[in-house]
């Protein structure tokens, strides 16, 4: 039997808090307790392909990116940090879906 190694990581939480559709095309981001944010379509398929940053409009300023690895698609509100799976944005963008999940993500504490 082979040995093994075990990696321990601190790992990150996620509460659901707001969803994500599609109007007129452009991407709109509701978060509660904060409001609604939009992203224009042109903006959102930059940002899914890796070109850089994009700009939120909102109550708040924030900033849309895609994650290293390109599977999540993080939102940086206010201080906050959100994420939509880069796949359900893609789904939602093109018609698949009509609606996705935004999450706020917490740093687990440690015990």
């Amino acid at each position: 039997m082979g040995a093994f190694v075990e990696t321990i990581r601190e790992g990150r939480e996620y509460e659901l808090c707001g969803r994500i559709i599609r109007d007129q095309g452009d991407l709109v981001i509701f978060i509660d307790g904060i409001g609604r944010f939009a992203l224009p379509s042109g903006l959102v398929t930059g940002t899914l392909a890796g070109l850089g940053e994009s700009d939120l409009s909102g109550p708040v300023p924030g900033v849309a990116r895609l994650s290293e690895s390109g599977r999540g698609f993080y939102l940086d509100i206010g201080g906050e940090t959100y994420v939509i799976p880069a796949t359900r944005v893609r789904a939602v963008m093109s018609g698949e879906h009509r609606k996705g999940p935004v999450s706020r993500v917490q740093q687990r504490s440690s015990p």
